[in-house]
């Protein structure tokens, strides 16, 4: 429970200094691998790596101009130490990606979701243990609640996105939390697995832009 509202003080005074950078986009280029915060503070969760070279998205700064943040082609918001980026003269990155379109209900443009626990690449013996969601400018509601700017969970496990413009499939694989849970406790047999999270609107349908985490992987040996 500590853990839990020690996130949540990081997050809320680490995003209120957020600015943008006026309707533009700036690209810039990792010049080192560098981790993607949740909040502007090295003490925020990872939520991503940028590989040296990557181009990335800046769309605003926070913390006095100490820290960038960045859209990632997914559509996922997050935070990059200033110092480790450098802006990119030559443009748009070839590959960047057109932004992702979901339903019709719209959400922020700087909403997020994340994965709070476990961990990207976290070994976990047994398999048994409970994940724990985290999400930015949104908030839950249970599933049928028509409000703005909320939804529910759905926990993707060991397969890609869903097709975005249509309901969220409801089975093994796509796990629903229609009473607007932020936590499940999950069995996963050995072998490497994915986790990610796809935020649904009250019929759910993926938000516009859509609201989701980085896909993470862990292990059960």
């Amino acid at each position: 429970m500590k853990t839990k509202l020690m996130l949540a003080t990081i997050l809320c005074l680490g995003v209120a200094g957020v600015w943008g950078t006026q309707g533009t986009t700036t690209y810039y280029t990792a010049v080192t691998n560098s981790n993607v915060r949740a909040a502007p503070t090295t003490n925020s969760h990872r939520i991503g790596l940028l590989n040296a070279g990557t181009k990335v998205r800046v769309i605003g700064r926070a913390a006095g101009g100490n820290w960038h943040q960045v859209r990632l082609n997914n559509g996922q918001m997050g935070f990059v130490y200033g110092k480790l980026l450098r802006a990119d003269s030559a443009g748009a990155a070839s590959s960047d990606k057109t932004d992702l379109v979901g339903g019709p209900t719209p959400a922020p443009t700087d909403a997020f979701a994340y994965i709070v626990w476990p961990t990207d690449g976290k070994v976990i013996p047994g398999g048994d243990f409970v994940v724990i969601f985290g999400l930015h400018k949104m908030g839950t509601a249970p599933a049928g609640v028509t409000k703005q700017y909320t939804g529910h969970h759905h926990l993707l496990v060991d397969t890609e996105l869903p097709p975005l413009g249509q309901p969220i499939p409801n089975d093994d694989r796509h796990i629903h939390f229609g009473r607007g849970q932020t936590e499940y406790r999950i069995q996963l047999p050995p072998g490497t697995h994915t986790l990610q999270l796809l935020l649904g609107d009250a019929k759910h349908l993926p938000h516009t832009p859509p609201v989701m985490s980085q896909q993470i992987t862990v292990r059960v040996p």
